[in-house]
């Protein structure tokens, strides 16, 4: 205890001494290591006319073989007055100014389609055979349909297609969710033809195993103009109060086809339209594809704001359409803006408040030519006078560009504490609803937030002195996200199965099958830390796993009840920090009980 106490005064004298020496002196500090990751592109280039002789093939084969309508393949849904109010009025109460767009409502409908006799359908050349059905809801710019009890046998397809030449399909077997139920791409127009085909022969019985829900219908407004502004030709008239909306931009909202820079056109190719059903309701963000630092790889993570999404059930359904664009510079607002490939589906990768934000993995690939944007942790909350840029989609229109600068001095809006958010003033362009999730960049292309919404005394969108544009820091969540988005480096070296030794252990009514297994590296060294997973067959059935230990061994058991006279073991997979499992190499796979 008394060295302890004279430890402690030496400390604190020693302490004290460096303290006043320094004082008023500026000590040279290590400058902090942050993180950060380059831009990537996907292979290839996207090719618009390609895309569409492609769907119009599709579209046209399914016009050709179109069954006769009965009177029980319509489903008409209305839409009353009231219900277009609830989405034009929508106000979202826990949104900053810059939040998430409402742009559509569910109807529910619960019609089931099952097939009990061949005279229920169109028979076709191949011996198989063809149904068609028709969902409308007069006033749509768009629909969507909500499958469920999905399921269709082998040789059978189930395709959608509108007016226009849209077309998608096939879903097959219980839908790309795996699960039965799922959500449709979004076809324009007020009407949605649903068509079944079965490929060759087929009999009765096999007809009548076939059977789904269209459980809902998502109606989209005339707030939804992608269909509107790709197709102005083919536009159905009865959804031509989209046209309404062409002003709604305020004047001080830039479009993003009068910018250019290598920065600039890059984020273009990451930014999306982000459209998804969550409840009753149909609504829309922005969003963009971000980077890793794997460099072997190309996962499609995108990121968006948590007030946008945040639960896997409204991932799934979610639909991003890229290269949402105007065709030129200040062109008038039903100026076609051509092609905008889209994606569907998601998964939550991860999502949190902190910093109002969500990183989704998209289920299927951008288009060709996309482009990953870079990000940095380098905190900027209190780099006043650091300038970013943003590509956004305000209020559903083609690609805005707006730059701000960061402003730390602006006083804080209740809980956006800064340095989790980011306060910058805007000096070129501006954001609205629609706007929420879009990456904010530094001027080298750099993700380092996402827009949370804005802040100030009037929220008039072009107050650039009254207000305050706020974006969740990226330095702030970089820990959250840092799994996905900075894995570390890849494992060193190869690790492989050297011997699989099985037995079996009597314990009372109960019987262990044990499988014992050695895990080695490139020179028979054996490896520590290593997790062996299996599978037994025979008359022990079961999986397991095991961690190696100092002698490179993993003991894995399925336990049943009963005698064990034979089984077999198969190693399914090794994992381990920092070797990769090279199953070519290994002496042995499998085993059996008793040899």
């Amino acid at each position: 205890m008394k060295k302890f106490s004279m430890f402690l005064a030496v400390f604190l004298s020693v302490s004290l001494l460096f303290a006043f020496a320094e004082d008023g002196v500026v000590k040279k500090g290590r400058i902090p290591e942050y993180r950060q990751a380059f831009m990537e592109r996907s292979p290839g280039t996207f090719d618009p006319a390609e895309y569409s002789r492609t769907m119009a093939e599709t579209y046209n084969w399914l016009r050709s073989e179109a069954a006769s309508l009965s009177p029980g393949s319509f489903i008409t849904v209305r839409v009353s007055e009231e219900e277009l109010a609830e989405i034009n009025n929508y106000e979202c109460e826990t949104c900053a100014q810059s939040q998430k767009l409402r742009v559509g409502l569910v109807k529910p409908v619960g019609v089931r389609f099952s097939f009990r006799s061949l005279d229920s359908v169109e028979r076709t050349p191949d011996g198989g055979m063809v149904w068609t059905a028709v969902v409308e809801s007069p006033g749509a710019t768009a629909l969507r349909l909500h499958f469920t009890s999905f399921s269709l046998p082998g040789n059978a397809a189930l395709y959608i297609y509108g007016l226009n030449g849209e077309a998608f399909g096939p879903y097959t077997g219980i839908g790309h969710t795996d699960s039965g139920e799922f959500w449709s791409h979004t076809i324009t127009g007020p009407v949605t033809f649903v068509q079944l085909r079965h490929f060759g022969p087929i009999s009765e019985n096999e007809l009548s195993s076939i059977s789904f829900d269209i459980e809902g219908v998502g109606y989209l407004s005339d707030k939804f103009l992608i269909p509107f502004l790709q197709n102005i030709e083919k536009t159905p008239e009865d959804i031509s109060g989209v046209r309404d909306h062409c002003n709604e931009n305020e004047p001080c909202v830039e479009d993003a086809s009068c910018f250019s820079g290598t920065a600039v056109n890059n984020a273009k190719k990451a930014a999306a339209y982000i459209q998804w059903i969550a409840g009753a309701w149909i609504y829309m963000c922005s969003g963009g594809l971000i980077a890793d630092t794997d460099t072997t790889s190309q996962i499609p993570y995108f990121l968006t704001a948590n007030h946008c999404i945040s639960k896997a059930k409204d991932a799934k359904n979610m639909e991003a359409y890229f290269q949402y664009w105007t065709a030129s510079c200040h062109g008038a607002c039903y100026d076609p803006v051509g092609v905008c490939p889209r994606t569907l589906g998601a998964d939550i990768a991860q999502s949190s408040r902190n910093g109002d934000h969500t990183l989704l993995q998209l289920w299927e690939d951008p288009p060709s030519g996309s482009v990953f944007m870079g990000w940095t942790n380098q905190p900027v909350a209190f780099a006043d006078g650091t300038h970013l840029f943003r590509i956004s989609h305000p209020s559903g229109m083609p690609q805005a560009y707006s730059e701000h600068v960061v402003d730390s001095q602006y006083v804080e809006c209740g809980g956006l504490d800064i340095g989790e958010f980011i306060y910058s003033q805007d000096i070129v362009g501006a954001t609205e609803g629609g706007s929420s999730g879009s990456p904010v960049m530094n001027m080298n292309g750099q993700i380092v937030g996402q827009l949370y919404g804005a802040c100030g005394y009037t929220l008039e969108i072009c107050d650039f002195e009254q207000n305050r544009t706020v974006d969740g820091a990226f330095a702030f969540y970089y820990n959250e996200v840092k799994p996905w988005l900075d894995p570390g480096p890849p494992p060193e070296g190869k690790m492989h199965v050297y011997a699989i030794d099985l037995s079996i252990k009597k314990k009372g009514p109960k019987t262990d099958a044990i499988a014992k297994v050695i895990i080695v590296d490139e020179n028979n060294n054996p490896v520590e830390g290593a997790t062996v997973t299996g599978t037994f067959s025979g008359d022990a059935s079961g999986s397991g796993s095991g961690t190696t230990g100092a002698d490179g061994e993993a003991t894995i058991k399925v336990t049943i009840t009963g005698t064990i006279s034979s089984f077999g073991f198969c190693v399914d997979n090794v994992t381990h920090d920092t070797l990769t499992y090279d199953p070519a190499a290994n002496v042995e796979t499998c085993d059996s009980y008793p040899n």
